[in-house]
């Protein structure tokens, strides 16, 4: 009997391992049980759907062939993007889907709460294998792994409209804002995720390799970026978007001539902008390539499920460079698996090309028990940036000092 990648005393690896508070997942059933019924839900991303069924269906029946002990398997896709995932997870963990996707910056709550499986060391080895170094360590937290990247999640990349700018136009931040008719460029500059650029072209630090004692967002450097950024806000040269669809409809009828957003969104922007769509990796700022935060999106497997070895396979499955592959066709979405980057069609892709070149400037999100207050306590200081309430150099100093402190004292 061929086993695609799991073992049931693998699949008991990873239930002694997970959570050894939890006693109740210590244990596997036998494989000598007789044939049985599988049932699993999927949660993912509406704009997933259509790939998600029609991998979960190949697998269900692949799955089934390979499995003596298995009658059937039926996978149930549900819509749950990672944006909502975590939050109605943790709701009630019990009711929870048995495999869903999550941005790898919500992994800190969800191991806080004991509410995922820990992968064992051979599965990690395996996940390594398909997405090699980067995208495993998006997945690190507290000194565990837990999950499977399916895709990047880089914070920004540039979008413009190429009949305003030209490709050495769009070189420089400071060339696009300074340039004669262009109109302003948009950023969401109250998203913490989003908004994580202006810091990392400063060259902050957050927590580097998971040391809580390296956080650098109150820096001479970040000072004078956001003080530059607030000028630049009050001259109407960078204009808060709050989204993908009012951003796509001031590109399309003029208002915006540019944008730094996620790759996600590219749909609206290629349409939005038809011929003239333009898409690249950062501009520099003060003469250094603007950075931005990264990570991935990953599947987690609920700790609660009642079928941890056939969720894994699941998992594993949908990571796999072939179905990488048909995910990017059927939606678009850049792969993780590094072996893919050659792949013909995946090259002559522009997003994708800016997201590998804008990756060589990305900072990777490392999640970590007790710094999930990061999101709401930088959300809070760059609203008030954007709406003006700070603007001076010695206010924003004042604001980003008590980030620091906030943020260093959530650590314990």
């Amino acid at each position: 009997m061929k086993k695609r990648i799991l073992a049931l005393s693998l699949a008991a690896a990873m239930l002694v391992g997970a959570m050894a508070s939890c006693s109740a997942k210590e244990e596997v059933v036998s494989s000598a049980a007789e044939a049985r019924d599988i049932s699993l839900v999927l949660w993912g991303s509406e704009q997933d759907q259509e790939f998600l069924k029609t991998v979960s269906a190949e697998w269900a029946t692949k799955y089934a062939a390979e499995h003596d002990d298995v009658k059937s398997v039926e996978v149930k896709v549900d819509i749950k993007g990672e944006d909502v995932a975590t939050t109605d997870a943790l709701n009630d963990i019990t009711a929870a889907a048995d495999v869903f996707g999550i941005g790898n910056d919500q992994l800190a709550q969800l191991t806080a709460s004991n509410a995922i499986y820990k992968m064992p060391d051979s599965v990690v080895e395996q996940i390594k294998a398909v997405v090699g170094d980067a995208a495993l360590a998006s997945t690190l937290c507290d000194g565990g792994y837990y999950g499977f990247p399916y895709a990047p999640n880089t914070a920004n990349i540039l979008f413009y409209n190429k009949s305003v700018f030209t490709d050495d136009d769009v070189k420089t931040l400071e060339g696009m804002i300074e340039k004669e008719g262009a109109g302003p460029i948009l950023a969401n500059i109250s998203s913490s995720w989003d908004s994580m650029t202006w810091f990392a072209s400063s060259g902050c630090e957050l927590y580097t390799g998971g040391d809580k004692s390296v956080n650098t967002l109150n820096s001479e450097e970040a000072v004078k970026t956001l003080t530059w950024l607030a000028e630049q806000i009050a001259a109407k040269k960078i204009v808060y978007t709050d989204g993908n669809t009012s951003a796509a409809a001031a590109l399309k009828d003029g208002s915006a001539s540019a944008l730094l957003f996620q790759d996600w969104a590219k749909g609206d922007f290629q349409d939005a902008l038809g011929d003239n769509f333009g898409v690249a990796e950062l501009p520099s700022l003060n003469g250094q390539h603007m950075k931005c935060f990264g990570g991935s999106k990953l599947l987690v497997l609920n700790a609660n499920t009642k079928e941890p070895e056939a969720a894994l396979d699941l998992a594993q499955y949908i990571i796999s460079e072939e179905s990488q592959l048909k995910r990017f066709e059927m939606v678009g979405q850049c792969p993780t698996a590094p072996a893919l980057a050659t792949n013909e069609k995946i090259a002559a892709d522009p997003v994708v090309a800016a997201d590998v070149a804008q990756g060589a400037y990305t900072i990777v999100n490392q999640p970590l028990n007790g710094t999930a207050d990061y999101w709401t306590l930088e959300a809070a200081v760059m609203t008030d940036l954007r709406d003006g309430k700070i603007a001076s150099a010695e206010d924003i100093k004042a604001a980003l000092d008590t980030l620091v402190e906030s943020m260093n004292a959530k650590l314990g």
